[in-house]
C-alpha cells in the first residue's frame, strides 16, 4: 500500500498551540483516556506539538506519540520533563506506528481524517488493533459531517485582534470525500502567510465499516470527553474500540 504524506504539521507548528488550545477540554480527555489505559502504555497517532500527550503524561501515563512533521515535535520537545514518561519518534503514523502493546491507541480530533483514502484509514484502524493489549482499546475521535448543499463556502473571517486576521476558505469534494482548506493570515506588521490543509471525511456509518473490516467491534460511542449522550446536535463522535471477539 502506497501511504499519504500530508504536510499538515509543518504548515501550522507554529501557530498550533495558540489556534487550536481551546478545542477541548483537557482534563476530560485525561480522564476519559485514563480510564480505558489503566496501567498500559498509550499510543497517540499525530502527537503534534503534545497539546494532549504532554497532559496524559502529567497524569502518569506512560504515552508513545508519533508524528510525520519535524517542525511539530520541535515544539513538543521543550514540554517534555524529565519525570514525564513520554517519548516520540518521527515517522508515517500507518506505515511506522510503533510496536505495542499499548491499553489505549488514541486517534484524537480529526487524526484519522488526515489520511486521505478509505483503504489507508482502514489500515491505520488494523494496526491499531494489532497492537493493543488485552482488553485494551482504539479510540477515534472525528467530526461529524453534514451534507454540503454548496460545493464551496464563502470567504470568512475566522480569527481576529488587534493585531491580525485570519481568513478561511473552504472547498468539498463530496464525490471523494475530501475537505480543501486554505488559510489567509494577515498581520499588521505586515507578515502574510497561507496554510493549506485537506481531510477525506467520512461519517459514522463509513468509520463503524472500517472498523470492522480491521476486525475491530464498537464498545461505546459519546458526543463528548465528558460522556454526553450521541445526538441529532453532536458536531463530533467519541469512538471507542476493541478487538472483535
Amino acid at each position: 500500500m502506497e501511504f499519504s504524506n500530508s504536510d499538515y504539521g509543518d504548515v501550522f507548528a507554529d501557530v498550533y498551540d495558540k489556534w487550536y488550545h481551546d478545542l477541548d477540554d483537557i482534563d476530560q480527555v485525561v480522564s476519559f483516556v485514563s480510564n480505558f489505559a489503566q496501567s498500559n502504555r498509550v499510543l497517540e497517532l499525530g502527537v503534534g506539538t503534545g497539546r494532549l500527550a504532554i497532559p496524559l503524561a502529567e497524569s502518569g501515563l506512560e504515552v508513545v506519540g508519533i508524528d510525520n512533521s519535524a517542525l511539530m515535535l520541535k515544539e513538543l520537545t521543550p514540554k517534555v520533563k524529565a519525570n514525564h514518561r513520554l517519548t516520540t519518534t518521527r515517522g508515517h503514523m500507518v506505515a511506522d506506528m510503533p510496536e505495542g502493546p499499548f491499553g489505549v491507541v488514541f486517534l484524537p480530533y480529526n487524526t484519522l481524517f488526515n489520511l486521505m483514502s478509505a483503504e489507508e484509514q482502514t489500515e491505520c484502524l488494523r494496526r491499531a488493533g494489532q497492537r493493543l493489549a488485552p482488553n485494551g482499546v482504539v479510540i477515534v475521535d472525528c467530526f461529524i459531517p453534514f451534507e454540503p448543499k454548496d460545493m464551496k463556502m464563502n470567504k470568512s473571517v475566522i480569527r481576529a485582534s488587534d493585531h491580525d486576521r485570519v481568513f478561511a476558505t473552504t472547498t468539498i469534494h463530496p464525490d471523494t470525500q475530501i475537505i480543501e482548506g486554505m488559510f489567509d493570515e494577515e498581520r499588521s506588521d505586515g507578515f502574510a502567510c497561507e496554510r493549506y490543509w485537506e481531510v477525506r471525511y467520512a461519517n459514522v456509518e463509513q468509520v463503524d465499516d472500517m472498523a470492522k473490516s480491521a476486525g475491530l467491534s464498537l464498545l461505546e460511542r459519546w458526543g463528548g470527553y465528558d460522556r454526553s449522550e450521541l445526538n441529532d446536535s453532536s458536531a463530533r463522535h467519541i469512538s471507542v474500540y476493541g478487538n472483535a471477539r
